[in-house]
Parts: C-alpha cells; sequence; structure tokens
C-alpha cells in the first residue's frame, strides 16, 4: 500500500483531479479482496492531463504499450485507440515495482464534475485518497459485469444498507 501512497500523494501534491475506482476502491470502502491494479479516472481535461503526465514522468511510470505517454494527453489520439484497438483504459507501470499497474480511463465512464463534487475522501495514513462513491462503483462494476465485479456489487450493496441504517 506505500505505493498507492505515495502515488496519490504526488497526485495530490500536483493537484490533479482524479477518482480512485476498481478493487482498490472496494478495498477502501473495507472489502477484502485481491486486485492487481490500481483504476483511476482522471479528468481529460488537457491541463489536469498535462499534470497527471507530470506525476507519471516524475514516478517513473511507464506506458504499457510502446507509446510516447504524451500520446495519452491526445483526445485524437485515445479516440482512435478506443476505435481501432477497443482500448478502454491506457496503462502505465513501475519498472521499480511491476506488479503495480495503473489503469486510467480514457474515456469518461460518467459526469466527471458531478461525481467529483460527491467524492469520498479517505484517508490512508497522511493521504488522502478521492474514490468514486459506491453508488457510482456500483454502477460501473454492473456495467463490466465480471464474476469478480458483480461479486464487488453485492458487498458494495450491503455497505450501502449499512450506512442507511447509521
Amino acid at each position: 500500500m506505500t505505493s498507492f501512497l505515495s502515488l496519490f500523494a504526488a497526485l495530490n501534491r500536483k493537484k490533479v483531479r482524479y477518482l480512485l475506482a476498481g478493487g482498490l476502491a472496494v478495498n477502501l470502502y473495507g472489502i477484502e479482496r485481491s486486485t492487481g491494479d490500481i483504476d483511476l479516472v482522471v479528468e481529460l481535461e488537457q491541463h489536469n492531463l498535462d499534470k497527471f503526465v507530470e506525476v507519471m514522468q516524475e514516478l517513473g511510470f511507464k506506458p504499457k504499450v510502446p507509446v510516447p505517454v504524451e500520446e495519452f494527453v491526445r483526445q485524437e489520439k485515445r479516440q482512435e485507440w478506443m476505435r481501432d484497438k477497443g482500448m478502454q483504459v491506457f496503462s502505465f507501470f513501475d519498472p521499480k515495482n511491476p506488479f503495480i499497474l495503473l489503469d486510467v480511463f480514457i474515456e469518461m465512464p460518467f459526469d466527471f464534475s458531478k461525481v467529483y463534487d460527491n467524492r469520498v475522501k479517505i484517508r490512508a495514513g497522511t493521504t488522502f485518497v478521492p474514490l468514486v462513491p459506491v453508488s457510482t462503483l456500483i454502477e460501473m462494476k454492473e456495467k463490466a459485469g465480471r464474476p469478480k465485479d458483480l461479486a464487488d456489487v453485492y458487498y458494495l450493496k450491503q455497505i450501502e444498507k449499512e450506512w442507511e441504517n447509521e
């Protein structure tokens, strides 16, 4: 978790607008399950993407696919990847720790500003991590539809019920 936290701390220092989704978000909501990556939804505005790429370069993260990282910030390139390759996320890896894989959505799965305004901030060590709200995470996982996502949905709905009863 320490290497994850250094990533989030660096993103926060640069004031990158991002949200944690996926299995790690599920973990931070209190559900134990293994995950092999970090799923981020990064606001796809040019200035924000420029700051995000700066952080990736500062931390030494590299694109998993053999393309210059600068192509990630170009909207027409992301659209081409979606259209021609069926790509949904752009993956980065840390050569110093190859077990860390960072997947960044290349298209907004929701209205970013609306969801960002309702984000849940969870403190992990000395770092605050902005999470996709549970209801949005449930929608994302239902849409993905894989067995592990549907299992996450079941447990996330249990958390929602618990919160409603508090």
